[in-house]
């Protein structure tokens, strides 16, 4: 089956008349936070610097995601060894449904002379941003789950204006990787780090089949923007580039705190996390204060990024005193079923750079139907929309489409815009699958030949199309 064609952009599209593109933003789930602070070693919150995953073949969510175990330098002990003041930890839950989650006893981690937790041994010191894939067709078992991640922090101890400590760059950080036959028993691999700089952030890495590439997004030295650095074998990777920034039309003060991307369908789709710095917030002052929101992005090739929806906001933060109601951030990517795309996302209710316990980072779920994010409106005039011109695959024409309250014609046409078959029966109902029925089958197959797919519609929300 080839890929599903979205609205996001207008890569494909030749022309549109009477359409308007909207951006969906996804619900919330009505038991947000679906992952809470529950575990001593989670007291300072728990982040989607991280990943969460669906594995189809145990028919379970797995997730590995940042945690804070606290202050104490005595607390967190590895092969008997404390580990820093205010390190960074990741630990693993799993679950049948993605909504309640169970914390497994894993062993691996001493905290307060216990290891009765589900913190992972992993990295050195500092995991951060961990982006794992599941490759289960690796011909190496042992690499069948790839982890990259920012380790650091083994430099010296430094206190701040605001009275908290930061632990500096020091021999070996930058970003590591690491591997696991099963998720759980990690193996670093010895060349670390494999790219030499810093990404205080979530990361993100993507498998593009296409470019046969491991693709990373980070901050990757960069400071509060987006960088990209490629590699053929998860070990060595190219320089990092700047791919996407803030421009005038952001403003002074904002910044990309970090992005999380999936390789949806062809296209890399791409969730920021948009910094907002208060009017009165400085960086490098003690003041660097804010709220983070997502907007949405995508990309065909993963360097050059268009913002979708005019910048509209994503994923809004919830209502003041609500508990994401200051700033969310995103799993490095989403999860994608059948028939629906599962966002999970961290949020707290204070401000960035705002001090103080009262509100603990907690992970939420929100969702959206499939191909989703965007759609071409219709309204009581008829609409439509044609293609460019591209050669037809085999298979029937598939819509994904709310027409309830009104109707889709399909047609398929030449290169010249002839209609050559058409119009289909009428669409009048909402589905995320619908094989399109002609009132007159083709006179000759039209696989192999080239064509443009027009679609007429009222009262309709037009999602994608595909050949099936």
């Amino acid at each position: 089956m080839e890929p599903r064609h979205l609205f996001i952009d207008d890569h494909e599209v030749e022309s549109i008349d009477g359409l308007t593109r909207v951006i969906h933003q996804p619900i919330k789930h009505s038991r947000n936070p679906v992952v809470r602070c529950e575990q001593p070693w989670e007291m300072l919150g728990i982040q989607t610097y991280g990943t969460i995953i669906y594995d189809e073949a145990e028919q379970l969510f797995k997730a590995w995601y940042l945690t804070h175990a606290g202050p104490s330098t005595d607390r967190v002990r590895v092969d008997g060894v404390p580990r820093p003041a205010n390190m960074t930890l990741l630990a693993y839950a799993t679950s049948r449904d993605g909504i309640a989650w169970r914390k497994p006893s894993l062993g691996q981690v001493n905290f307060e002379r216990s290891t009765n937790n589900n913190l992972l041994r992993n990295g050195r010191l500092n995991v951060e941003g961990a982006s794992v894939l599941l490759e289960p067709e690796d011909t190496d078992p042992s690499r069948r789950y790839k982890a990259f991640y920012w380790e650091h922090g083994s430099g010296d101890l430094v206190k701040r204006e605001d009275g908290s400590f930061l632990w500096t760059d020091g021999e070996g950080d930058g970003i590591w990787v690491s591997f696991s036959p099963n998720g759980i028993h990690w193996t670093n691999h010895p060349a670390n780090p494999v790219i030499r700089v810093g990404s205080d952030t979530g990361q993100s890495v993507v498998w593009d089949p296409k470019l046969r590439l491991y693709v990373a997004y980070g901050r990757f030295g960069f400071g509060r923007r987006v960088a990209r650095s490629g590699s053929p074998d998860f070990v060595h990777w190219s320089k990092p580039q700047l791919v996407l920034e803030p421009d005038e039309r952001d403003g002074l003060n904002t910044q990309f705190y970090g992005i999380s991307v999936t390789l949806y369908e062809g296209i890399y789709v791409g969730m920021l996390w948009v910094f907002h710095i208060d009017a009165d917030g400085h960086l490098g002052g003690g003041k660097d204060r804010g709220t983070i929101d997502v907007q949405l992005a995508s990309s065909r090739d993963g360097v050059k990024w268009e913002r979708a929806g005019d910048r509209r906001t994503f994923i809004p933060n919830g209502p003041p005193a609500d508990w994401d109601s200051r700033i969310i951030q995103c799993a490095c990517r989403s999860v994608v079923l059948a028939d629906k795309i599962l966002i999970y996302y961290n949020g707290t209710r204070l401000k960035h750079g705002e001090g103080g316990r009262s509100s603990k980072s907690q992970i939420g779920l929100a969702t959206l139907r499939r191909d989703g994010f965007v759609s071409l409106d219709a309204g009581d005039k008829e609409g439509s929309i044609i293609t460019k011109p591209f050669r037809k695959t085999t298979g029937d024409l598939h819509l994904n489409v709310d027409a309830a309250g009104g109707q889709v014609l399909a047609f398929i046409c030449d290169a010249r815009r002839k209609c050559i078959l058409g119009p289909s029966v009428p669409v009048t109902r909402d589905t995320s699958d619908v094989a399109v029925q002609w009132t007159d089958g083709p006179a000759q197959s039209l696989d192999g030949k080239t064509i443009r797919v027009l679609l007429r519609a009222r009262n309709t929300k037009l999602y994608s199309y595909w050949f099936q």
